[in-house]
This record gives structure tokens, C-alpha cells and sequence, in this order.
């Protein structure tokens, strides 16, 4: 009798595991509840952009907006000539200054936030590209690529932080030089965004 119960339960055990093993875990973390507010938003470029950067970061936008939830963010066909940052003036602005080689080769900050209730939304973020480090828009393998590094800001701007277990997540917390694959998101980034709108 017990090696029949032995057996009965070793049964189970196996159909437990596999019927878990079907379930797909999500990995993504966020930020603001409330994301952007209100959305779409417009980000605006620094008036010294070459027109490759403002490409690569209209499609930065482009990937986030094809999530599926619609148009979140787009790049103003205006530009700025601001390069302090962050600059609290109510627009979203990109900048690009010498900030040293501290590690931070683009900063998001959130130069204005609201809170109604326990919900946090963003109003005002400010994004800077840190020249310090080498920066290109087609791929070079020497250099960071701005709209895989951008589009993973963007990702802050909407309401994402930083994703510590998932390398293959645009979120995902660090980029090496000549990463490009994440101007496109992974499913656990879209779905970090539904969470969100």
C-alpha cells in the first residue's frame, strides 16, 4: 500500500510541476502607477541635434507607441536651445551635455510629478544625453546607440523603471556599447505598459 501511495504521489508532484511550468512569468517594474499624464505627450529635442539623433528618436516613440495602447509619446518638430537640465519650464526636454564618465550615459528626470490619491503621474520629464561617452545612430559597434539607449528612457518618461532580471528587456537596467536590440520592445515591456495605461 505504500508503494502505491508512494507512486500516486510522486504522479501528482510531476503534474504539478509541468502544469506549472506552463505558466509564463512577466518581468517588468514599475515606476509611476499613473505614467505619463496627459497623454500623448511631446518630447523636444535640443536645436544642436543632427537630423539621424531626431530619427533615432522618433522611433524610439514609434516602439512604444506600437505597444499596442495607442500614441503615448511623439518628438515635436520644435527643438530648444536649453542646455541646462533638468529645467523645470513645463516641456519635455532633451538635452545633450558633458556630464563626466559616471556610469550614466543617458538621465531621465522627472522634473515634475503629481499625486492624486496613492497614484504618482508624471507631468514633466527631462532627458539627457551624456556626451562624455562615444554615441551613434547606425549601429557602430564602438559607440552607444542613441535610440536603443532612448527608447529605454522613454520608458521612464511613461511610467517604467528599471528592470534588474530580464537582460532581453528594453527596461532592462544596463546597455553595453553596440547594443541595438533594444530600439524594440519585449513582451514583458508592453506588458509593463498595459499595467500602466
Amino acid at each position: 500500500m505504500n508503494r502505491i501511495l508512494k507512486h500516486a504521489i510522486s504522479g501528482m508532484v510531476c503534474v504539478s510541476i509541468t502544469l506549472c511550468g506552463i505558466y509564463t512569468a512577466h518581468a517588468y517594474a514599475i515606476m509611476s502607477a499613473g505614467g505619463f499624464s496627459p497623454y500623448p505627450t511631446k518630447i523636444i529635442s535640443s536645436n544642436g541635434f543632427a537630423s539621424a539623433v531626431n530619427s533615432a528618436i522618433s522611433s524610439s516613440c514609434s516602439a512604444w507607441n506600437s505597444a499596442g495602447i495607442g500614441t503615448l509619446v511623439t518628438r515635436s518638430s520644435q527643438t530648444h536651445s536649453n542646455s541646462s537640465f533638468p529645467l523645470k519650464n513645463s516641456a519635455n526636454q532633451i538635452t545633450a551635455t558633458n556630464k563626466g564618465v559616471t556610469g550614466q550615459i543617458m538621465l531621465t528626470n522627472l522634473t515634475q510629478v503629481k499625486v492624486s490619491g496613492l497614484t504618482r503621474y508624471h507631468t514633466e520629464v527631462d532627458i539627457n544625453i551624456n556626451t562624455s561617452y562615444p554615441w551613434a545612430t547606425n549601429g557602430d559597434s564602438r559607440a552607444y546607440d542613441v535610440q536603443n539607449c532612448f527608447t529605454h528612457e522613454l520608458g521612464h518618461l511613461l511610467g517604467l523603471d528599471d528592470e534588474v532580471s530580464k537582460s532581453s528587456s528594453t527596461m532592462y537596467m544596463q546597455t553595453s556599447i553596440g547594443e541595438t536590440a533594444k530600439r524594440t520592445l519585449a513582451a514583458d515591456d508592453i506588458n509593463g505598459l498595459k499595467a500602466i495605461y
